[in-house]
């Protein structure tokens, strides 16, 4: 399937496909105003139904807006991310579960786990986009914003997150703004990029189409994100969840270009296919990494970055599992040129964050990215000389050649290639290697810090929604 998309004939099929279903049926928006404000730029709107429909001429209008030139900074506002250096690799989010550093135990996730992940994230040198990664179940209703401030103190990386209501994006925007220092050099050169995902097919909550529309004012860059699950709420073959994906992202590349012409968008999907035995949604099965590919295919057609699910796992613990499934999800957008690979850290089917795990991602990232460079193509005078010397049997081990170039290999942190006695005497598992690990650069790492006036006037944001108790601490 990877080979058929690389087609430009079969992404302009799906495209196709999708927008006979967006003329002729349409998605829902199940929100007054917004119905209200696409009705005046021309769609066609079904009252009673809410279902909006799009026409070709407002699609071309809208992809003859659309930006093809979306950067994300780091938090200086300097560095870019650099998605022309080939994949970013993203931390998941943003479950309720973590599995504890210390005991393995899943527990709800608190503030503080996500200071520690944020943490770990910006210390760990394969994360290149930090998130959450865990919802701050200690701090009610307003945890979209604690995580989003203690994003803001605890990376220097670019960060993705989002606002659960509408009325939280303002403050959202003004903490972000208040790091950059001020809203025109935010949208010069953003750090941040948010992400809302449909109901598959054709469907947004009122709370999403309202953040994302609010999001829209501010000029922030904006990821349509599907969670298509094929058998389920798309097509159970691959090309027709392919085809779900696009046009609830299609609908939406069309009303934001239509009524903000040149946001910045991201075309995303952490899509998947359901277990017909289980009724679950497995995040490790090889057809999420093959369908999400399909997505970043489309995507490029398009001309937009991606962000896709991958490097996911199913598995309750650092174990083989994790390792199988985290690498055949991983494969395929390594495959297709994805922009951002989205799930560092995530286990169970993406319930739950692991520390252990985070670190193990980390390793693999790094032998996926040494993978990826192949095998370098130059001039062979050294080495035949060298061959034709050491013929036969001779040995290249001491050769100035080797004691050169070798570094070049790639040599793990975690994984052992010790030998057995050597391993066993040592007497640490892989996970307690992370374990370890996780603990030292949380007991190591410091984040380039903000200014105390920007640290304060972060806090004066969050206390307006959490209270007057609300402070950061140490």
């Amino acid at each position: 399937m990877l080979t058929e998309l690389l087609s430009w004939s079969v992404a302009e099929r799906v495209h196709e496909r999708s927008l006979e279903i967006l003329s002729e049926v349409g998605f829902c928006v199940p929100e007054p105003v917004a119905l209200d404000r696409l009705e005046g730029a021309g769609f066609p709107v079904d009252r009673a139904t809410q279902m909006v429909r799009l026409t070709p001429e407002l699609l071309d209008a809208a992809l003859d807006r659309l930006p093809h030139d979306v950067t994300l900074y780091h938090r200086s506002g300097r560095e870019e991310a650099g998605f022309s250096a080939g994949p970013r690799f993203m931390g998941a989010g943003t479950p309720v579960n973590v599995l504890d550093l210390h005991t393995g135990s899943r527990r709800p996730a608190t503030r503080q786990d996500v200071r520690n992940l944020v943490r770990l994230q910006d210390a760990l040198p394969q994360v290149d986009i930090v998130r959450p990664t865990v919802t701050a179940t200690d701090c009610g209703e307003y945890s979209d914003l604690v995580e989003i401030a203690e994003l803001l103190r605890g990376t220097g990386k670019p960060v993705v997150h989002r606002t659960l209501a509408p009325e939280r994006v303002d403050a959202a925007a003004e903490m972000l703004a208040a790091v950059a220092g001020g809203e025109d050099a935010f949208r010069a050169n953003p750090n941040f990029a948010t992400l809302y995902c449909p109901i598959s097919p054709g469907y947004f909550t009122p709370e999403n189409v309202g953040c994302m529309l609010r999001w829209a004012e501010h000029g922030v860059p904006i990821t349509l994100l599907s969670m298509a699950m094929g058998g389920a709420s798309a097509p159970a073959t691959l090309l027709g969840e392919l085809v779900v994906i696009n046009a609830d992202i299609l609908a939406w590349i069309a009303v934001l270009q239509i009524l903000y012409p040149g946001l910045p968008l991201l075309y995303g999907s952490v899509s998947a296919v359901l277990d017909m035995r289980t009724g679950l949604l497995p995040l490790g099965a090889p057809e999420r990494g093959m369908v999400n590919a399909g997505a970043a295919i489309m995507a490029r057609y398009y001309g937009l970055l991606s962000m896709c699910g991958g490097l996911s796992s199913d598995a309750k613990e650092l174990d083989a599992q994790a390792g199988f499934e985290k690498a055949v999800t991983a494969l395929p957008l390594l495959s297709v040129g994805a922009d951002i690979i989205y799930g560092v850290g995530a286990t169970d089917a993406g319930s739950s964050i692991s520390y252990t795990q985070m670190i193990l991602d980390d390793e693999l990232i790094a032998g996926l990215r040494r993978l990826m460079e192949g095998i370098a193509v130059h001039d062979l005078d050294e080495e035949v000389a060298l061959i034709k010397e050491k013929t036969p049997r001779g040995s290249f081990l001491g050769a100035r050649h080797t004691r050169r170039v070798f570094r070049e290999h790639w040599l793990p942190n975690i994984l052992s290639r010790e030998s057995y006695e050597t391993w066993r005497a040592k007497g640490e598992t892989i996970e307690q290697a992370c374990r370890r690990k996780a603990s030292e650069l949380l007991a190591s790492h410091n984040p380039p810090p903000l200014s105390a006036g920007v640290e304060a006037e972060l806090e004066r944001i969050v206390r307006r929604y959490a209270g007057p108790g609300f402070h950061f601490g140490p």
